[in-house]
């Protein structure tokens, strides 16, 4: 899947185009992208099962995404996704360290009897940080109007 952010005067367009052709789009709030761009991160480096882009993959939309109810009827998984995002987030800020990433996740996840995926780690945090410091200088050297593409997954 296909992933365009569009930077617009003060708001930036998301646009998802799935493999079969179909796509949901939708406008984000004034700043950076940087929590989409750490779902994305998160969910293709640890392979989520049901996060975001998973599920816009396999055919929810954005709109459908923020509802409350259509995300609690999709289980415990996109929640996984969600602090894994969050504490990217946390980390790209320095409201945590990449020793602290694995245990502000630990221990958000256990508060919802959910498990930690495989790979997150001290060294999978840095390598992820890179990614969202990369992608965020990228996309803040766009002019209004241009877009960058990304790639999610293969066949969901």
């Amino acid at each position: 899947m296909n992933i365009i952010f569009t930077r617009k005067s003060g708001r930036t367009r998301m646009t998802c185009r799935r493999a079969d052709g179909t796509f949901t789009s939708a406008d984000l709030g004034p700043s950076l992208p940087g929590h989409d761009f750490a779902h994305l991160i998160v969910e293709r480096t640890l392979e989520l099962p049901a996060g975001f882009f998973v599920n816009i993959a396999k055919g929810y939309s954005i709109q459908e995404l923020s509802d409350a109810a259509v995300i609690r009827s999709l289980g415990a998984e996109p929640y996984v996704a969600e602090v894994l995002a969050r504490a990217l987030g946390s980390l790209a800020t320095g409201a945590c360290s990449a020793e602290q990433f694995p245990e502000l996740i630990r221990t958000e996840l256990k508060g919802m009897s959910l498990t930690v995926p495989d790979g997150v780690s001290a060294e999978s945090a840095m390598r992820m940080l890179e990614e969202l410091q990369s992608m965020m200088e990228r996309f803040g050297r766009l002019a209004p109007g241009e877009s960058m593409k990304l790639q999610f997954g293969g066949a969901i």
